[in-house]
């Protein structure tokens, strides 16, 4: 499994240090999902400013995880329980 990231800048006002920023995320086991994540309007001045995007990115895919996590055990279990009640009636 290789992940790669490829992060976007988008200028918004340079002598601000203020840009759009997104980064998409694609897993080559699905490779035809790609993920992407934007921060709209950040300030990347300072080292400090440049981490701060990066945690807001991750954390933009970790809560997706989290969400699609959440579904798939949502449907496994109405679906095992839906075929658990059709089975008993066979």
């Amino acid at each position: 499994m290789a992940i790669t990231w490829n992060p976007k800048i988008t200028p918004l006002n340079v002598s601000n240090y203020e840009a759009t920023i997104s980064a998409t995320r694609t897993d080559s086991e699905d490779a035809d999902n790609p993920k992407t994540y934007v921060v709209p309007k950040a300030r990347i001045e300072t080292t400090a400013e440049k981490s701060a995007v990066g945690n807001e990115i991750w954390a933009m895919h970790q809560a997706d995880l989290t969400k699609a996590t959440n579904l798939a055990a949502f449907i496994d279990g109405l679906e095992d329980a839906l075929a658990a009640n059709l089975e008993a009636r066979e």
